[in-house]
Order: C-alpha cells, then structure tokens, then sequence
C-alpha cells in the first residue's frame, strides 16, 4: 500500500479559517516581511482601515490584487476556508496551520500568511463555466497564479471545469471529484486532497466581481495588530460560500502524518487506542475482511450520511471567502 505522507496540520484539509501568525512589516507587498513584527496595514493606532496603495489600489471590500469589474472572465482565490466538520479539523493545531498556507502573503495588508495553499475559482460569463482547482504557490501575489497541472504519485492533478452560470452575481456549482493539491513550505512536494462529490452553494459574487464575502474590518483588534485571532476567532473574513465533499476512510489510511507517524484516519478517529493497530506507521485497525473497523459519519456509495451497513466515509463541510486575483492558465508542466 502506497503512503502519502503529509504534515500533520493538514490533516485533510486543509481547508479552514485564515488564522494567520502575528508579525508583519517592511516595504515589500510580499516575501521575507512576512516574519517581521508590527503591522504596517497603514491605519493609525486604534484602527485597522487599510491605506497602503498595496492593498487599495484595486478597490474592493476584500482586499482583491487584480480589478475584475467588467470583466467577462476573470478570477478569484479563496482567502479563507473555515471547516465546519468534521468537528477534529475544525479548531485547534491543524485548522491554524492549514490557514497558515491558505492565507495570502500580503503583510502590507495584515495577511500574513505564507500563501502557497490556493485553490482558485475562474468564471467565464459568457458561457456560464467555472474552471476550478488548486493553483502552484507564487513568491508575489501581485504576479498571479496558474493552474497547478501535473501527477503526483497516483493521483492527476488539474482543474475542473463545471457548469456555474451567474444570476446577479449567485451562483452554485458541482464537481464529482477533485484532487486539490496543497503545498507548504517545508515540502517541494504537495499534498493531494481527493475530494469527492464536490457542491459548491449558496455563493454571491460581489457586483464589481472582485469578492465573494468581504474583509471582517470591524471586528479585527489594532492590538492584535489587526490579524485574525487564534483558531479564526474573530476570522480575517466574512465568508460568502458554502463548500461540501467527502473523503473516504480508505483513502486517508493511506495519508501518514509523520510527526506523529499515524494515518489520518487515526487522526480523524480521535481515539488512537481503540481504532490505531500500534504498527509503525500506525494506521486504522481492520476486521477479518480487510474493512476499517472505525465508521466514519458518511456513505461514499449512495453519499448520504452513513447507516449501520455503510459507514466509509467522512463528511466535510466548509464556509469561504474570495478575493480577485490574475489567473494566468495552466501552470507549465
């Protein structure tokens, strides 16, 4: 059996809220400023308005790095993910550091994040399509981001496209599977998130299609130097979305977290005593048949929530926020 090893924030998601360590600073939209301390977002004491040209010069409720207002095509990056359940990938170690990769390396505009998890949304209103998936990291923002298309180990790894017609800027759209590539900074190599039956509802794109959601501005503390606080509480972002796939136990038994050198399907167990074999990697305990013994909360065959006869699966569930970007294609291979 083929392991993929990932780090254990991830977990599986790496899809959740955009909490994002404290510390921004120097001159540079981008880049090494991200570890510095202080927030340079441009508001005076007391207020988190942002006022550097990095983060107004498109105007736009979400802090959007490209002007998408008239466009017939254009391009948004999720800027957050929070992951409603299951409930272990919702708080905690793994939710704050997957928002670590999610969150834009934009210091300038206290986001401080590394960037390079994205996931991005291409709308054609001309022909109603969305083209989705995950997108290689980019040392600046400002630059764009292309398609990630390429293999890694057993899995194709390419943007999808769905049918997802604009009507006054809502919008939902469905994908029967995608694999959703998640790079970090202690690895070349990205981790591959196989999501299933893929629903994406409820959405608005904002009028001057810059934004799905907005900038929480409000709610963010100038003595946490205007960043989301710990666990997305408050987050950096309202989210405009809602996100919905499964992923099957199977599949995450072959996902090992090395630091503490278990599959994600322990992990996702909660409980490594009862449901781990004590092997090393340890992985999800199996009956005479060969079947895990731990019962997820999902059926994959008929993807409806698990009853006593199919249990293999786990439910995810997700809110996001959107910002406009440049898309340039397909990554070259």
């Amino acid at each position: 059996m083929r392991f993929l090893k990932v780090v254990y924030v991830l977990g599986v998601s790496a899809l959740t809220g955009a909490a994002a360590v404290a510390g921004c600073g120097g001159d540079d939209a981008g880049g090494s400023s991200s570890n510095s301390a202080g927030g340079t977002g441009g508001g005076p004491t007391g207020d988190c308005t942002l006022r550097h040209p990095v983060c107004t010069a498109v105007e736009s409720d979400c802090i959007a790095v490209h002007d998408s207002q008239g466009a017939t095509t254009f391009g948004l990056r999720m800027a957050q993910l929070t992951i409603t359940k299951p409930d272990v990938l919702a708080t905690g170690y793994i939710a704050r550091l997957v928002a670590q990769g999610l969150t834009m390396n934009l210091p300038l505009c206290y986001l401080n994040g590394t960037g390079t998890f994205s996931w991005l949304l291409e709308f054609d209103t001309m022909t109603g399509k969305l083209r989705t998936g995950g997108a290689m990291p980019t040392e600046d923002p400002l630059d764009g981001y292309c398609f990630a298309n390429m293999t890694a180990g057993e899995f194709e790894i390419a943007p999808t496209e769905i049918d997802a017609p604009l009507t006054d800027g809502a919008w939902s759209g469905e994908a029967e599977a995608l694999n959703v590539p998640i790079f970090l900074e202690t690895s070349p190599d990205p981790i591959i998130l196989p999501l299933h039956q893929v629903k994406l509802t409820d959405a608005q794109v904002s009028a001057d299609n810059n934004c799905i959601g907005r900038r929480n501005s409000e709610a963010l503390d100038p003595l946490n130097a205007c960043l989301p606080g710990q666990d997305g509480d408050p987050p950096a972002f309202i989210n405009g979305g809602k996100l919905s796939a499964f992923i099957t136990l199977e599949e995450v038994d072959r996902v090992i977290v090395p630091e503490v050198n278990q599959s994600l399907c322990v992990v996702l167990s909660g409980d490594i005593g009862e449901y781990g074999t004590g092997e090393t990697p340890n992985t999800c305990k199996r009956d005479e048949n060969g079947q895990i013994v731990l019962k997820g909360d999902w059926c994959s065959a008929t993807n409806s929530a698990a009853t006593d006869d199919c249990a293999d699966a786990y439910a995810l569930g997700a809110d996001y926020a959107a910002s406009a970007v440049k898309i340039t294609g397909l990554c070259p291979q």
